[in-house]
């Protein structure tokens, strides 16, 4: 239990499920981000959509589940699960895609709440090559195949290698909460 640097890796879609993930995804489409949104100062290249979470709740339920499940027993952090007010990025990494090292820090015009903790689903349809996931706290390439999920704490610095070959797809929630105290 609260083990800060944790990351916790699980399997919890068959490869069935995440076409029907990334279609239902694909419908729901809010906006586009453009690549300078998020970190600043660091390699972005990929295509990046926010995407409502309501809609979504029926398929992606088990994943989100699972992320609280892993706040719960390794990090005990303090969130607020406001999934049907909540947004999900959807990243589409094509060759030459990645995401260099950065954390994910809370919007400095958010005043009273924090972001703790960083939940990823591997949605990718096919195999890719690159694209590896990597957590600075953590030696070598973490392992996330399609039908993962990965959870840590947000202020982990980590980075997306450059794909190689093929498409590397995932979904990203933040979990906040209360302002760190």
């Amino acid at each position: 239990m609260n083990n800060k640097l944790s990351i916790n890796t699980f399997e919890v879609f068959t490869q069935e499920q995440v076409v029907k993930i990334n279609k239902e995804i694909k419908k729901n489409i809010l906006r586009t981000q453009q690549s300078s949104d998020g970190a600043q100062n660091v390699s972005k290249i990929g295509k990046f959509s926010i995407v409502r979470c309501g809609p979504l709740m029926e398929l992606i339920h088990p994943w989100l589940y699972l992320c609280q499940e892993s706040n719960k027993k390794l990090f005990g952090y303090d969130i607020e699960w406001d999934f049907h007010l909540d947004t999900l990025s959807y990243n589409v990494y094509d060759k030459d895609g990645e995401y260099g090292w950065h954390v994910d820090a809370t919007d400095k015009n958010k005043i009273v709440r924090d972001t703790k903790l960083t939940c990823l689903l591997n949605l990718s349809e096919k195999q890719y090559e690159g694209g590896e996931f990597h957590v600075i706290s953590h030696e070598g390439e973490q392992k996330f195949s399609s039908g993962m999920g990965i959870v840590f704490t947000s202020l982990l610095a980590h980075k997306v290698t450059p794909v190689t070959k093929g498409e590397r797809i995932t979904l990203t929630y933040w979990a906040s909460g209360t302002a760190w105290r």
